[in-house]
């Protein structure tokens, strides 16, 4: 008769024999996937991809390095052809979730969430085995306990601060702090953001307030001042601008018979989300005051082309108001452009402005680095932290209300040699690119070599 074998013995000896095959195959497909022998990087944006131009600047400059990325987020417009075209970059479109019917905002707001939820974890799951994860703050609801879940794959996770989510989130609720939604957010993206490997900010004040608000350790914390891309470029001096504005297809719809800048008429242009903290309603109630000034006390200032890129919530009601003026030297063009074309556009302009002011008044506007890329002097909003970037009567000119926009209006249409210094000094800015910032960055936060 054969001996019986204990079950415990039987059950140790399954257990044995199946370590190889943990090892070598469950352990691999579970924690690495697909990883390949390059090094690789999740870039995720809870935003479209073709307008986040850092997202996208950060996408290519860590591909020249010959990692691999894998850029996540929204395709809700053509990308940029310096990402498509890319072998290292992979890019996966997120789904979104469409308002359907009736229901209360905060609802659809819910489901939103979760929908973003399954679909961060579905891709997340599919790239397992990644180096690294680098993540956009804001929004930090869902996707940074999520990134801070997925280092237990072994994965580093580097937050990319653009802003304070809590403190967009404050601004829409009245700039009421102890709003419970506003006091969760706070909360989560303090407490989460102490599990990043590395910190990038924006500016000096937001690096020193995450240091000292939310503790994070300054070792691993640097500042990455945005800079203009390789697109943005001054216009070439091959070609006239008065030319260039007849000719190409993507503005020549624009310009009226009696537009000559050649004359001394000027184009101005601003980009906007059209949120609370981008108020166009300053830019609009300036251009009113302009108008007035011509048909009251100046009859040779010159006209403005006014182009408004972008698009969000608060569109509808500032095309209104712009349809429903009668305006007589001003002409005010809402466009809507790719990738590609925005930096032609911003070629053909005389003055950027820049309307922003931060919710947390720690950022900075990425918009005025491409326009300085584009040799545009610019007209912005101030607001303490811009001292980082503009200065006045150096490379821009700042204002505080409609009158102040006015007034810088009027100066930029009608000094020729203010127009030149800041010109000037704009050019020699522009020289300072992003690729060499970016590399001396990471090198600094020993993420790469």
């Amino acid at each position: 008769m054969f001996l019986e074998i204990p079950r415990w013995l039987f059950a140790l000896i399954i257990l044995y024999l199946s370590i190889p095959l943990v090892v070598y195959y469950v352990i691999p497909y579970l924690f690495y996937g697909n990883k390949s022998t390059k090094k690789r990087i999740i870039i995720f944006v809870l935003g479209d991809i073709g307008h986040s131009p850092r997202i996208c600047y950060h996408a290519i400059s860590f591909s020249r390095l010959g990692w691999q990325v894998e850029l996540c987020g929204y395709v809700e417009d053509t990308l940029p052809k310096n990402i498509s075209s890319d072998l290292n970059i992979t890019v996966h479109h997120m789904s979104t979730l469409e308002r359907k019917g009736g229901g209360t905002s905060v609802i659809f707001m819910v489901k939103k969430v979760l929908f973003q939820v399954l679909c961060i974890f579905k891709l997340l799951w599919e790239l397992r085995g990644s180096d690294y994860i680098l993540v956009q703050n804001p929004p930090s609801i869902p996707i940074l306990p999520i990134a801070v879940l997925y280092k237990f794959t072994g994965c580093k996770l580097i937050i990319d601060w653009h802003n304070l989510a809590y403190s967009i989130l404050q601004l829409k609720l009245k700039g009421n702090f102890y709003h419970p939604l506003v006091l969760i957010s706070y909360i989560i993206e303090m407490i989460f953001s102490k599990f990043a490997d590395y910190n990038l900010t924006v500016t000096e004040a937001m690096r020193k307030y995450l240091i000292q608000s939310f503790r994070l350790n300054s070792t691993k914390c640097a500042v990455l001042y945005d800079r203009p891309a390789s697109q943005f470029q001054p216009l070439g001096n091959d070609i006239s601008r008065q030319k260039a504005l007849t000719t190409k297809a993507f503005i020549k719809y624009y310009i009226r018979d009696d537009f000559d800048t050649e004359k001394g008429d000027k184009i101005i242009v601003t980009s906007t989300s059209f949120t609370p903290d981008e108020d166009i309603g300053i830019l609009l109630g300036a251009l009113k005051i302009y108008e007035n000034s011509y048909v009251k006390f100046d009859s040779s200032l010159p006209r403005i082309l006014c182009f408004i890129t972008g698009k969000g919530p608060l569109k509808e009601k500032y095309m209104k108001q712009v349809k429903e003026y009668d305006w007589k030297r001003c002409q005010i063009e809402f466009v809507w452009l790719s990738a590609e074309d925005y930096p032609k556009l911003l070629q053909l302009c005389d003055y950027g402005v820049s309307l922003h002011t931060s919710s947390s008044g720690l950022d900075l506007p990425m918009k005025i680095l491409d326009m300085f890329g584009s040799g545009l002097p610019v007209i912005a909003m101030n607001y303490p932290v811009l001292d980082e970037l503009v200065q006045h009567n150096v490379n821009g000119l700042k204002f505080v209300d409609r009158r102040e926009l006015h007034e810088s209006l009027i100066f930029a249409m009608k000094d020729a040699h203010l127009y030149k210094n800041l010109k000037k000094n704009v050019t020699q800015e522009a020289e300072n690119r992003w690729q060499s910032n970016w590399e001396r960055t990471m090198r600094d936060l020993k993420l790469i070599h």
